[in-house]
């Protein structure tokens, strides 16, 4: 009893001295009611709480840096349903490649953990202080209350963390409540808040890379009403000021859903569709995108009664509403119990197909790139090895059409652009490159066509071969006029990063210009 009443008498002095600190200059920057210049850009028809419409446009106001506040309404429209997508953004406007869709301000930053601190908090709550840590990360001096709520009330919060008797809230609610007890400037939350604040942290947060000079994360406004998708026609990046900005990274139609990835936009994106729900689970949803929901193209596998390469494909059978996502264990989005074979017709069973190898092939080609060359030691030559290996054994396995032997090939042909550069000999022969740029590029148009970033990803890596080994672009399987799901040719992209075209079609750098990616050549 005594401790609660501490507990309360802490949370009124907080809230008297938030109060105190923040009405005078909060109301002038924050209008209670919509200015002049701002429209609506809630949907009317939206399942919106009135509470929700009025912190949506006040906030927007306030922390939105682009578009202008007289001209938001005409690029974005926020819409609520019920279908699983709960609150989320649509185009209100065409869109083309590299339009800024977005700029905004954090509602709440979240700074590094002091060392101390971190190594404090896994001595008290072990695993569980990953969860907690961003608590410890916040200036909470220069957070209002009205900051606070607006962050508990314009987020989701999942249905089970709702109750303080949820299957996977009792543990965590214990670490927060002695959090309180603990770190006074947490005495504003009560238990169960915090837990939700937290959530709403770990769901939403938009954060750079930990190790660079420049450290930005946060929780956004309207850039957290951006959806997922497995081909996402945004990306999103952190400009000098620190502010979030989204980028069309494809053509955008009005009425489109606005999206980027929630797994990284590396080329773990062209797994198969139960690979990348598995690992999406940890985050409460089971992914419905268009490519979700479309055949699995990516896991294309060889029919084991009429032998046809890449006629296979799971039957997926998902009851989204059964499977619990909070916190599930990967296993719990089921495998295909049947496969159809479109050369044969057959219907096959999953003990006919060679699941296991694909597990093990897929572990090994995974858990090397996502290492890179820390698992390597020596010269390069070993991890070109390593990869054609993987290739040859998916090749073997699964077919050619597999994501896995089409993932193998790619890594392979990263590992030979070093080599190209260290080593005085090569195994490997000029067409042999060749075939594998084919082999992707064509696998990508085929099974990924608006995975954009991945499709440059790939492209770049062919023009620095193409550039060292010769040949033309059409030898390594590119048309320089194809605009690979964008609305920017090959040709023009190029040459904006510092490449020239010779009449043959081969590639060569400006002089005094280093190569340009085009996109991240991040594989893991």
């Amino acid at each position: 009893q005594q401790q609660q009443q501490q507990q309360q008498q802490q949370r009124q002095h907080h809230t008297i001295h938030y109060s105190c600190r923040q009405s005078c200059h909060f109301e002038e920057q924050f209008p209670r009611n919509m200015a002049s210049g701002l429209k609506p850009f809630c949907d009317p028809q939206g399942k919106f709480r009135k509470s929700q419409v009025d912190g949506f446009h006040g906030w927007s106001e306030k922390l939105v840096h682009f578009p202008k506040p007289e001209e938001l309404h005409s690029y974005i429209r926020l819409s609520c349903s019920e279908d699983g997508l709960g609150v989320h953004a649509l185009a209100n406007r065409n869109f083309e490649s590299g339009d800024l869709v977005l700029a905004e301000e954090a509602l709440i930053k979240i700074g590094k953990c002091a060392r101390s601190d971190e190594q404090r908090m896994n001595r008290r709550f072990g695993q569980k202080a990953t969860f907690l840590l961003p608590a410890m990360a916040i200036a909470w001096e220069g957070v209002s209350e009205e900051q606070r709520k607006a962050a508990l009330d314009l987020f989701f919060v999942h249905p089970s963390m709702q109750r303080a008797d949820g299957q996977h809230v009792e543990g965590n609610l214990i670490a927060c409540r002695d959090m309180i007890n603990e770190y006074k400037q947490l005495a504003c939350f009560q238990p169960l808040e915090l837990l939700q604040f937290l959530h709403i942290i770990d769901l939403n947060i938009h954060k750079d890379d930990e190790d660079s000079e420049r450290h930005s994360a946060g929780i956004f406004v309207l850039g957290s009403k951006f959806s997922h998708s497995c081909a996402s026609n945004c990306s999103w990046s952190f400009n000098a000021k620190g502010h979030l900005q989204y980028h069309a990274i494809r053509p955008i139609r009005a009425g489109e859903p606005l999206t980027f990835s929630y797994i990284g936009n590396g080329m773990n994106l062209l797994m198969s569709t139960l690979e990348r729900r598995r690992r999406l689970c940890s985050l409460w949803f089971v992914c419905q995108c268009a490519r979700c929901c479309q055949p699995d193209f990516a896991r294309r596998m060889s029919c084991p009664r009429c032998k046809a390469d890449g006629s296979c494909l799971p039957n997926y059978n998902l009851d989204v509403q059964s499977i619990n996502t909070g916190n599930a264990p990967p296993s719990q989005i089921p495998d295909a119990d049947t496969w159809s074979c479109s050369a044969c017709s057959a219907k096959c069973r999953k003990d006919e197909m060679p699941l296991q190898a694909e597990s093990s092939i897929s572990e090994a080609l995974c858990g090397a790139m996502s290492r890179g060359r820390q698992q390597f030691s020596g010269p390069v030559s070993k991890e070109v090895a390593f990869y054609w290996k993987i290739k040859r054994d998916a090749q073997h396995a699964v077919g050619s059409k597999h994501w896995i032997t089409a993932l193998a090939t790619f890594a392979w042909l990263q590992q030979c652009l070093v080599q190209l550069k260290c080593d005085p000999v090569i195994l490997h022969t000029e067409a042999q490159f060749q075939k594998g740029s084919r082999m992707f590029s064509k696998w990508l148009e085929e099974n990924a066509p608006d995975n954009v970033e991945q499709r440059l990803s790939a492209l770049f890596a062919s023009v620095r071969l193409e550039s060292d080994l010769g040949g033309g672009m059409a030898a390594f399987g590119y048309d320089l006029d194809d605009k690979l799901g964008g609305s920017v040719s090959c040709r023009e992209r190029l040459k904006e990063h510092g490449w020239d075209i010779t009449p043959e079609g081969s590639m060569k750098l400006r002089n005094d210009e280093q190569p340009g990616d085009g996109a991240e050549m991040v594989t893991g």
